[in-house]
């Protein structure tokens, strides 16, 4: 009686091993998977001196979010001129997936220079942010 209770002791044992070591494996093998995305602008598509004579103006840019996450992220993406909402949008993107696009916003007319121009991304709590500035002309 007392070599069956330890027989099946060692095997649930043995059984308790293995399928402890799966689990590891497997918790060891998805944190191991990268999870990330890449927010980018083009830096060719936008100038950083504005007249301010000329304002209101538009100020045009490009910019991109390539997704690299395990599997399909939303992004909530906001552009900001200095601290004040631009504009907001969501972008649904699979693994490997890019987004691109022509962005323009209106810089008002009363604009202090030099001002910072934000896009920020967030996925899955994680904030993704690229910036440029704008500056007045120099004057001569």
């Amino acid at each position: 009686m007392v070599d069956e209770i330890e027989r099946v002791i060692t095997k649930a044992a043995i059984v308790a091993l293995c399928i402890g070591t799966i689990v590891a494996s497997y918790l060891i093998w998805v944190n191991a998977q990268e999870s990330y995305s890449a927010l980018y602008l083009y830096p060719e598509t936008y100038k950083n001196y504005v007249d301010p004579s000329n304002l209101p103006t538009n100020v045009s840019f490009v910019y991109g979010i390539k997704s690299y996450e395990i599997k399909e992220t939303t992004y909530s993406v906001n552009v900001y001129l200095g601290d004040l909402l631009m504009k907001s949008k969501k972008i649904v993107l699979k693994s490997g997936e890019v987004f691109e696009e022509n962005e323009s916003i209106k810089v008002p007319k009363g604009t202090k220079f030099p001002i910072k121009v934000r896009i920020v991304a967030e996925a899955n709590g994680n904030v993704y942010e690229v910036h440029f500035w704008l500056k007045e002309i120099p004057k001569v």
